[in-house]
């Protein structure tokens, strides 16, 4: 009985399908999957930031890992619906599962590309742990975001710093949040002021209210 509760669906938003099992990771200590950071992806882009939809896109987990490891002939036909060329600011969560089409791996972080600057940004809140995963993607989707070689830069960003092990999910989904407010909004309080440990933690619990609020808003 148990195990059907877990399976139990608590919202269906856009793409994005919860369960009860995935909102119990929020409990803590759990390290969040994708499903939750997708949730999260899909909201920032189709609700609270829908004002910026023309120049914004939040890649999901799973076309990210599709595109890490996929071959590159089979790219260009997969990521034409998403339109990325006319973005201006494109978020990638970094996984660093080597193994296709299966969910898993160890940390999270977040690449995001600038497009007036020609940049990749990597936010990694431990330090460089996928710093070369983060660069071979960045290399590897930059035909298809049509940024300049020759002036593309990837570069590692000062970003906040976990104090375990197991929430590096939660700070994708934060410095995400911040950097979307910071991008298309003005919002100019530094990320580092903003986003830490005690914000991280809380930020577990306000999730699960979204969740459940979404669910009552636009039903399961």
């Amino acid at each position: 009985m148990a195990a059907e509760n877990d399976n139990c669906v608590v919202v269906s938003f856009n793409d994005s399908l919860i369960h009860q099992s995935d909102v119990d990771l929020l409990d803590g200590p759990n390290w969040i999957n994708d499903n939750l950071i997708n949730f999260c992806f899909e909201y920032f882009e189709k609700e609270q930031f829908n004002h910026s939809a023309d120049k914004l896109a939040l890649i999901s987990p799973d076309v990210v890992q599709f595109i890490k490891l996929a071959p590159d002939d089979e790219l260009g036909e997969f990521l034409k619906p998403l339109n990325l060329p006319s973005k201006e600011f494109i978020f990638l969560p970094v996984n660093d599962n080597q193994v296709s089409n299966q969910a898993g791996g160890t940390h999270w972080s977040l690449l995001v590309y600038v497009r007036n600057k020609q940049e990749f940004r990597h936010y990694d809140s431990m330090e460089c742990t996928n710093k070369e995963i983060a660069k071979i993607l960045a290399y590897k989707v930059q035909p298809y975001f049509q940024a300049p070689r020759g002036r593309m830069k990837v570069i590692e960003v000062d970003s906040p710093k976990q104090k375990n092990s197991f929430d590096c999910g939660v700070y994708v989904i934060s410095i995400a949040e911040h950097l979307c407010k910071e991008l298309c909004e003005g919002y100019n309080i530094p990320l580092n002021d903003l986003v830490n440990s005690e914000s991280v933690s809380k930020k577990r619990s306000q999730i699960k209210d979204l969740i459940y609020h979404v669910a009552e808003e636009f039903g399961t």
